[in-house]
């Protein structure tokens, strides 16, 4: 049986030829019904069931009232004229909480936290977190919901919106988007009809911008190619921005928002309670008086699982403890007696594991290294750390932890981005020795740890897009600027030239047989004219570095040929 009140979808009721018939805009379904089932659909929203009952009732005959109240419900559970579920009605629209959409699900984002592992999937949980604080935001579904304060589910997929961008764009109207936040996997292009059909600013978190054998790096740049001024990239560290230097001129598309750490959770604690609860966990009393290294992540080879066990080979005097996944080939040869593998632990245990470790060693070099979660959690229990100058990980660890060399490649190779030496990392581990200095960094780790927050990364997230709907909301039509691609005759050099002329800046220089010297262009800025008319500037970059073969001037070009054209909006 129905259940009332019930949240019906957008619905057209007519009558023609004296039959009723309901019409579900949302669905693109039309239903014949009779008079009492319009009726029902009518007062559905307003009325309690048993209130429905009885006030139908007064008008039907009791039974015919329960009969067209199955008829419907059988509707409802294939999600037509109603909603499955009820829906819980969002924020006051009078409010100046923003309203985001994230067009991706909520599987991705909304976990529970102690089944995640990876860093990226942390980094979205966390962000979903502190976001609702301050923002509305909404998963495609498919039932409409409040599944948590500020977290809603909305009924719209990336599909509906290719199938009719009109009524998708309308639907983000009536709740209000004020922006859409989405997060890039390598080798994913669901976003693309976004930026050629939504006109709000898109954020696109980038976790992994390199790596894949090249995909991560070309997925970045076919969406960085189509976003407009008012789009952008987040990623957690400087050095996603400086990696894409070398492939784009114009890298202000690209804006930085750490990650955080919740400072609460991973914090100090009693390090000799810690190491005798590690010790009982993997049955090893050694931990509870040796000198600990330690490291958490998947334990493979792009991570520097092997660099780390040479590591221990070096320094059989200390203990190195592993965490997490351990992904090594089986048939790996027998490991140094003091490395021990604790295991995958629940999140809840990590604060201890990380206070049984004296020094954190995390030698990654995997091409998605953009941050280093687990390195920041470490600093934030106060553990001092080693790691190679590579990506991310020298922004995290600033001046609080012992930064060694790297090699970086120009290319990934197998999931590799970087080589940081055995030997290197051995000077760095030997610098923290002595305890005075260890403690001492240990509390400054701590000091800038607390200093990254999920609330500071929501904030700034809050402020990028506000940012983007006043570039938005300034936004004006450049002129269309008639081109003519023309051979130009220079009278003092004697000799043909290729040159575009505009044709329409001032009515009096309209011909491309100019008796004067009009308004003549490069066949570049005469190109950039041109394809702006129906292009991204990126695109267009990408068009002028192919002729120029030269990022730099291309981007010079269209930076150029832009401000001319905002010159006359």
């Amino acid at each position: 049986m129905l259940k009332c009140p019930v949240k019906t979808h957008h619905l057209y009721k007519f009558k023609h030829n004296n039959r009723l018939f309901i019409a579900d805009l949302d669905k693109f379904q039309l239903v014949e019904v009779n008079q009492i089932a319009w009726d029902v659909v009518e007062l559905s929203p307003m009325l309690e069931t048993e209130e429905l009952i009885a006030h139908l009732s007064q008008t039907y005959s009791k039974e015919l009232v329960l009969e067209t109240l199955e008829l419907l419900s059988d509707f409802q559970s294939t999600d037509v004229i109603f909603y499955l579920h009820p829906w819980i009605p969002p924020p006051d629209s009078k409010n100046d909480r923003l309203r985001i959409y994230v067009p991706q699900g909520r599987n991705e984002w909304f976990l529970d936290p102690e089944s995640i592992s990876a860093g990226t999937n942390v980094a979205l949980y966390h962000t979903t977190q502190s976001l609702s604080k301050f923002a509305d935001i909404y998963f495609s579904a498919k039932t409409e919901e409040e599944i948590a304060p500020g977290i809603y589910t909305i009924g719209l997929s990336g599909n509906e919106l290719k199938e009719s961008p009109q009524r998708f764009n309308q639907r983000l109207k009536q709740i209000g988007i004020n922006g859409i936040l989405a997060h890039q996997n390598y080798g994913a292009y669901e976003l693309f009809p976004f930026f050629r059909e939504v006109a709000l600013p898109i954020i696109v978190q980038n976790h992994a911008p390199r790596g894949h054998a090249g995909q991560a790096i070309n997925t970045t740049l076919l969406h960085h190619s189509l976003m407009r001024p008012y789009d952008a990239f987040t990623s957690p560290s400087d050095s996603v921005a400086k990696f894409y230097s070398k492939f784009v001129g114009d890298t202000r598309h690209f804006h930085t928002n750490p990650n955080g750490v919740d400072s609460e959770t991973f914090k100090p604690l009693d390090k000799s309670e810690a190491k005798a609860t590690i010790a009982e966990i993997v049955q090893d009393k050694r931990i509870e008086d040796g000198l600990t290294v330690g490291f958490l992540s998947r334990f493979q080879p792009e991570k520097g699982a092997h660099i780390f066990i040479q590591l221990a080979e070096m320094h059989p005097d200390l203990l190195f403890l592993v965490g997490g996944r351990f992904l090594l080939r089986p048939t790996y040869e027998k490991l140094p007696d003091n490395l021990i593998y604790v295991g995958f632990l629940p999140r809840t245990q990590l604060p201890v594991l990380y206070n049984a470790f004296d020094i954190y060693c995390f030698p990654s070099m995997a091409a998605e290294e953009t941050f280093g979660l687990t390195l920041l959690e470490a600093m934030a229990c106060g553990v001092p750390p080693v790691v190679p100058r590579f990506d991310g990980l020298p922004d995290v660890v600033g001046d609080a932890g012992v930064i060694v060399p790297a090699q970086e490649f120009s290319e990934d190779m197998a999931g590799f981005a970087a080589y940081v030496s055995p030997a290197e990392l051995s000077k760095g581990v030997t610098s923290l020795l002595e305890d005075s200095i260890r403690h001492e960094l240990g509390k400054k780790a701590r000091d800038r740890a607390v200093t990254f927050t999920w609330d500071n990364n929501a904030k700034r997230l809050i402020q990028l897009f506000e940012e983007l709907n006043q570039i938005r909301k300034h936004q004006r039509t450049a002129p269309d600027m008639s081109v003519a691609f023309v051979p130009h005759f220079d009278a003092f050099q004697h000799q043909i030239e290729s040159r575009a002329l505009l044709l329409n800046l001032t009515s009096f220089l309209e011909s491309p047989l100019q008796v004067k010297r009009g308004y003549v262009q490069t066949m570049e800025e005469g190109l950039a004219l041109t394809l702006l008319k129906r292009h991204t500037p990126r695109q267009v970059e990408a068009v002028l570095t192919h002729i120029f073969e030269d990022v730099s001037n291309a981007a010079k070009v269209v930076e150029r040929v832009q401000n001319f054209l905002n010159a006359l909006a």
